[in-house]
């Protein structure tokens, strides 16, 4: 009768000591799910250098930079003029002796269309071909008109305009692997610079659109996605020239360093 007590105990201890194992087990993966949640939405997330880090050396001495896009990638906004032209040289020397050279070819209000256009045309295959980097700016126009309307029709109409770009990009990426395959596509990620119009909704659409163009720009095994929006959201009177749409000379800068922190190992060796 005493060992049946005795085992009964021993059985009784154990249960319990399962059962608060358990429930620990439990709370630990709600603390773990609490702490570290899963992504509700796409968004752009900054992207590792491209599989190639070495450069065909074109020219000993400099880096030639082209600027293809739209009014952000001509400098629009910047009270010094300056803009990705004027900074990214300055930035890119922090990682080689050469000279960087840009030639600046954005347009304002170009959209998406306009700069596959703008590539077939072979005006620029010359300059294309001699480039070692091709910075874009493209997309803004794109899926500005939109954001004026209500919910129902916006949705509607982004999903054909995205549609849309993402062919004219598939298309421009082509453009310029034929005229260059090899040199490293820079591809800036769009930014909301209304600082009112920052909906759910609005987020959404604007998380879906930098995340496709990732997908997209990605497929290259030498294009670089560069996010803007985490940059410029909290940051809006910082870095956002009094025109209310365009980057300041900050903004122009502070995107200017992220580019060279994104292509510094490609450029100390090459």
């Amino acid at each position: 009768m005493l060992k049946k007590s005795r085992w009964y105990t021993i059985l009784t201890i154990a249960s319990v000591g399962f059962i608060v194992l358990a429930i620990g087990f439990y709370q630990a993966i709600i603390v773990t799910t609490a702490v570290n949640p899963q992504p509700t939405s796409k968004a752009a997330v900054p992207q590792t250098t491209p599989n190639s880090t070495k450069l065909p050396s074109k020219n000993a001495n400099s880096f030639k930079v082209l600027l293809l896009g739209d009014s952000i990638a001509k400098g629009t906004g910047d009270e010094n003029s300056k803009g990705f032209a004027g900074y990214l040289p300055d930035y890119f020397k922090n990682s080689t002796a050469k000279d960087i050279l840009v030639e600046n070819a954005g347009i304002d209000g170009l959209e998406s269309i306009g700069l596959l256009e703008q590539l077939q045309s072979q005006k620029l295959d010359k300059t294309l071909a001699d480039s070692d980097f091709i910075l874009i700016s493209i997309g803004g126009n794109d899926v500005r008109r939109i954001l004026s309307l209500n919910d129902l029709a916006k949705e509607d109409q982004f999903k054909v305009r995205l549609d849309s770009y993402l062919a004219n990009i598939k298309q421009t990426m082509k453009s310029l692997r034929k005229a260059n395959p090899n040199s490293i596509v820079i591809f800036l990620g769009l930014y909301n610079p209304y600082e009112k119009a920052n909906s759910v909704e609005d987020i959404r659409l604007l998380n879906t659109w930098n995340y496709d163009t990732q997908q997209l720009v990605e497929q290259d095994g030498k294009g670089i996605f560069i996010p803007t929006s985490d940059l410029l959201k909290f940051n809006l009177g910082r870095y956002i020239s009094k025109d209310g749409l365009h980057p300041n000379s900050a903004g122009y800068q502070a995107i200017s360093n992220r580019i060279s922190k994104s292509v510094e190992t490609i450029i100390a060796g090459s």
